[in-house]
């Protein structure tokens, strides 16, 4: 832990850049040495894997007329201040150059990069806005809509900037605040989660959005970053089942019946990518890493609405 001249204690793997933006470059990941220009970047061996899963997934989708994109989404460290120039590189770009990278792998740094109300200070995440950006591309590329009206209207609608403290912040002491404006929030929407307890994988969340501009089911496959765009993404899609894992897992496709499918996964996850052919079934996760759950109260009654679960038992 680092103590500043102000008495805060911030934590050495998420050191403070000069203008106050935290910024993960440790962890399991080792951020900071994955993401450095000079280094090797992400294994071949990790990238084929990759890329062997995103074709064996479209694949897959186009043979049951399904809409299938896999985002991978940029780590704060690519678009952070402080770092000398040219020290920080995208792991992404450096192993799959935007001119041979295959189609429906999205990568949205221009979405975020130079636009400082779209990034966050003390969050791994984007801000609300560039969330709100970051969800109608996705409607944009998967839907065919255009969701610019929509990013108007809701740009024109902010709501003066609040106290937020992210997921870096609150691990500081005392907690580190920003203050973050928002889009006005889309009505009518329910959720609810299984709630996995004292982890992530095997989380499912349930979103029913009654005012969504489409009759649509998305199915995602996804990391914290899908997550958090859940409320945006309930703009566009009715029925919305987010399932935490690194996987596509085929097996839950029939009983959720979606038309779209995406997958998706931080920057950093990336190098680490393993073969979908190792994954368990999805509803074992609890099981097997010896978690228990706790579902929202609202959760049975959304399973019993967006999930088929009498197509879980057929092979």
């Amino acid at each position: 832990m680092s103590d500043d001249a102000t008495g805060q204690i911030v934590p050495p793997d998420i050191p403070g850049m000069p203008d106050g933006r935290l910024v993960p470059v440790g962890g399991n990941h080792n951020v900071q040495t994955m993401f450095a220009a000079d280094g090797t970047g992400a294994d071949p061996a990790a990238v084929a894997v990759f890329l062997a899963n995103h074709a064996a997934r479209g694949g897959w989708c186009a043979e049951r007329g399904i809409g299938y994109g896999q985002w991978v989404f940029p780590d704060p460290i690519v678009f952070a201040e402080g770092f000398p120039p040219g020290s920080v590189a995208s792991v992404l770009k450096r192993a799959l150059p935007e001119a041979v990278r295959p189609a429906g792998i999205h990568y949205p740094l221009p979405l975020i990069a130079g636009h400082p109300d779209r990034q966050c200070m003390t969050d791994t995440h984007y801000s609300p806005i560039g969330g709100m950006h970051v969800a109608a591309d996705v409607a944009r590329i998967l839907l065919g809509v255009d969701p610019t009206p929509t990013v108007d209207r809701l740009t024109a609608e902010l709501s003066e900037p609040a106290s937020h403290v992210g997921d870096l912040g609150v691990q500081c002491t005392p907690p580190i605040a920003e203050m973050r404006a928002r889009q006005p929030h889309l009505p009518g929407i329910r959720s609810a989660t299984n709630g996995v307890q004292a982890g992530n994988m095997g989380i499912i969340q349930l979103v029913d959005s009654q005012n969504a501009l489409t009759e649509r089911t998305l199915l995602i496959f996804g990391d914290s970053f899908f997550r958090s765009l859940l409320p945006e993404l309930a703009r566009y899609w009715r029925s919305i089942v987010f399932c935490r894992t690194p996987f596509f897992h085929e097996e839950m496709v029939a009983a959720i019946a979606p038309h779209d499918i995406v997958t998706g996964l931080a920057e950093r996850y990336f190098a680490t990518t393993r073969p979908d052919a190792e994954r368990p079934h999805f509803l074992a996760y609890p099981l097997m890493l010896g978690r228990a759950t706790n579902p929202d109260a609202a959760f049975p009654a959304l399973w019993t609405q967006l999930v088929d679960a009498a197509r879980l038992a057929r092979p």
